[in-house]
């Protein structure tokens, strides 16, 4: 009798094996993305060059200025808004690890922290939209307005609540922090991972909301919504807010 086996690798794994057969182990992407990159890059020093702006060499590709939303265009979203106040407090008051200094200088490169996205109903106009917080500089940005059903998709309906104000997503560039640091950046993006949920369960608890993670949303669906691949950038925490009359 035949047996017919299971391959339960992800697609990233299986188009990995597959350049890894096509170039050799220190070579699994296209050989010529380097060389491009490069030539992109020397045509942005150029027009940056022409246009008299500065330019500062970040040892990484992309380094960009962000412009966050002011507080009046926030003013749909007040949970929102009151959530972030406090988690800024809590930002300022805790501390890097000892050796953060000494493991960024080791490389010279950005190093990358933990990201949040915020899922938010406003109370307002009843409209859910999507927001991006970078919480070591609390920048917020909107990124898109996006239909309520997303909400089963995403979690279990014995998980979500029509009460629900807001869904925390804790995102990482892990691949990118081993890539420059090894184990210790992997350990690092976890580490600050969860010392940044730990502050939102913080919030949670000073307004007396009700927090709740949860580990078994469906991933397809919240990398749909964040636009994020699960590889490159994955979710490390998840959490439903709701607040308690």
């Amino acid at each position: 009798m035949q047996v017919k086996s299971m391959d339960w690798r992800s697609e990233h794994e299986l188009e990995e094996e597959r350049l890894a057969l096509k170039y050799h182990s220190n070579s699994n992407v296209n050989p010529q993305l380097e060389v491009l990159t490069r030539s992109r890059m020397k045509m942005l020093n150029q027009l940056f060059a022409q246009r008299n702006v500065e330019v500062k060499p970040a040892k990484c590709y992309f380094s960009s200025p962000s412009f966050g939303l002011q507080k009046s265009e926030l003013a749909e979203h007040p949970f929102m808004m009151k959530l972030l106040v406090h988690l800024q407090e809590l930002q300022v008051q805790s501390r890097p690890f000892l050796d953060y200094e000494p493991l960024r200088e080791l490389g010279g490169a950005k190093l990358d922290g933990p990201e949040l996205y915020i899922f938010s109903r406003s109370p307002v106009s009843g409209r859910h939209e999507l927001f991006y917080c970078n919480p070591a500089e609390m920048v917020v940005q909107r990124v898109k307005e996006t239909d309520p059903g997303i909400w089963n998709r995403m979690f279990h309906s014995d998980l979500i609540q029509g009460t629900a104000e807001a869904a925390v997503f804790v995102t990482a560039k892990i691949q990118s922090s081993m890539k420059l640091f090894g184990e210790r950046g992997y350990r690092l993006s976890l580490l600050e991972g969860g010392r940044l949920t730990e502050r939102l369960s913080q919030c949670t608890h000073k307004f007396g909301w009700k927090f709740q993670p949860v580990a078994t949303f469906y991933d397809r669906a919240v990398q749909e919504l964040l636009e994020i691949d699960g590889h490159s950038e994955v979710v490390l925490s998840c959490m439903i807010l709701e607040e308690v009359q």
